[in-house]
């Protein structure tokens, strides 16, 4: 059975979660296997294989979000995690 690892991380781009950033983490993690879920302070989640999910969420500049990651391989998942935020926050 595989880990679960959460990163919490704070949204830093001006225009927060947008198109663009979240086509390319759905591209991300379909390559990767690995099952990951973005989520919201107040519980609202959503699949980082789902564009549409990951937009409706209407994250903003200055919030908070857990990138969730299931899988069994530490580093893989360590790697991942900084690849989703660094794709979020990119300026």
């Amino acid at each position: 059975m595989g880990q679960q690892v959460v990163r919490a991380i704070t949204v830093m781009d001006p225009i927060g979660l947008h198109a663009r950033p979240v086509g390319q983490i759905v591209t991300l993690v379909r390559e990767s296997g690995m099952t990951v879920t973005l989520r919201r302070p107040d519980g609202l989640e959503a699949s980082a294989v789902s564009a549409l999910k990951m937009l409706a969420m209407r994250v903003k500049v200055g919030e908070s979000l857990e990138i969730v990651i299931d899988a069994e391989d530490s580093e893989a998942t360590t790697a991942l995690g900084a690849s989703i935020e660094a794709l979020i926050n990119q300026v």
